[in-house]
């Protein structure tokens, strides 16, 4: 006899994640599908969506479009709306960081770093919660950054990337930290909002994470790692299953929490 659960377990899920097209994004859309989720992933560039849903396999449809605009939220929302399967995952992953220099910051760049960073996780989180209500629950993910609990410290990096300049004054990440910082609160909030719902909201925090598109010097690599209890930098794999296993039900007494996945690197 087949047990209940097994039935259920067997029912396609949907889950949508916006910056699904590369890096991190890839790797969760991989991992979920490898884990019988039917995906529809979100992106600016059409070729990179495709590729990812070709190297994935299974069912995953893609949308070109971006979600720090109302139109682009709009038309995620409502390509999610058409597919046949219920929502139970949301995977917010789209984020932007410009490092600029301290005393010239663009009022412009940073409203566009918050728009897509957080004004998009909260306006796409309520509309999951929403549906997911109706629908026995489910689960949203948003990534954070290990930089929303942390300051940033350059010497970590090339310079070439955060140079020093008296006139302009240092390269900085501002917006990008503020807006991971809160992402952990906004987290924390609708977490107790949808929780009696049985929606459960938790945050994923990537620290020094080898994307293929980034990629790092050898010398920076080698320092990262001697820097890491676990000797080694992250690989997007491991955000990838951080994030599966938040969208199971061996995390179904887990919500609000910020998990990090940094191989230690931000404990000293």
């Amino acid at each position: 006899m087949v047990e209940p659960e097994s039935i259920e377990n067997d029912i396609p899920k949907m889950a949508v994640i916006t910056g699904g097209g590369r890096g991190i994004g890839r790797a969760i859309t991989e991992r979920l599908v490898a884990h019988g989720w039917h995906c529809l992933i979100a992106g600016l560039d059409r070729e990179d969506l495709e590729k990812t849903a070709g190297g994935a396999g299974g069912k995953v449809a893609t949308l070109e479009c971006d979600v720090s605009t109302e139109a682009g939220m709009n038309a995620l929302t409502a390509m999610a709306d058409r597919q046949d399967e219920e929502l139970k995952l949301l995977v917010n992953c789209a984020a932007r960081s410009t490092p600029m220099p301290l005393f010239e910051q663009d009022e412009q760049v940073w409203r566009a770093e918050l728009a897509t960073n957080v004004t998009a996780i909260s306006m796409l989180t309520g509309w999951a919660i929403s549906k997911m209500r109706h629908s026995g629950g489910g689960s949203i993910v948003n990534i954070g950054s290990v930089y929303g609990r942390l300051g940033l410290n350059s010497r970590f990096y090339n310079q070439d990337r955060f140079p020093q300049d008296e006139d302009e004054g240092p390269v900085r990440a501002v917006a990008y930290h503020a807006s991971k910082g809160a992402v952990a609160a906004l987290t924390r909030d609708l977490a107790i909002a949808a929780g009696k719902w049985h929606v459960r909201v938790n945050t994923v925090c990537p620290g020094m994470i080898c994307i293929p598109e980034r990629p790092i010097e050898p010398e920076r690599k080698l320092q990262f790692r001697e820097w890491t209890p676990l000797q080694r930098l992250g690989r997007p794999e491991d955000v990838a299953a951080a994030v599966e296993f938040l969208a199971s039900e061996d995390s179904s007494f887990i919500t609000g929490a910020e998990l990090v996945v940094d191989g230690g690197w931000s404990i000293w």
